[in-house]
């Protein structure tokens, strides 16, 4: 799956931890006010896999409580649900998706 940006910490997107913030392009709500418009089209930019991804949370084990999922609109990624699956896999027990 391709990531579109990436936030290495944020301390807003999932309160009362340290997460990185990953962005997903596509989106099918068009909404006027988006502040991420950019990721609108499903073909936006590509910033790295997700086994870069990985190897990025791999890294950053200990310093990191979990990752935030925006975008676009990352629930209509079919691959989401596997994605999650393998940073649980690295040690991480939660996610939360923010909007």
């Amino acid at each position: 799956m391709n990531i579109n940006g990436l936030q290495k910490l944020t301390l807003l997107d999932f309160p009362g931890h340290t997460a990185c913030t990953v962005f997903l392009a596509g989106c099918d709500m068009r909404c006027p006010f988006c502040h991420n418009a950019e990721l609108i089209s499903k073909n936006a930019d590509v910033l790295m896999t997700d086994d870069e991804l990985l190897n990025f949370l791999n890294s950053r084990k200990g310093l990191l409580d979990g990752v935030a999922f925006t975008g676009g609109e990352p629930s209509l990624r079919k691959e989401l649900p596997g994605l999650i699956r393998k940073i649980r896999e690295l040690g991480r027990s939660e996610e939360h998706t923010s909007e």
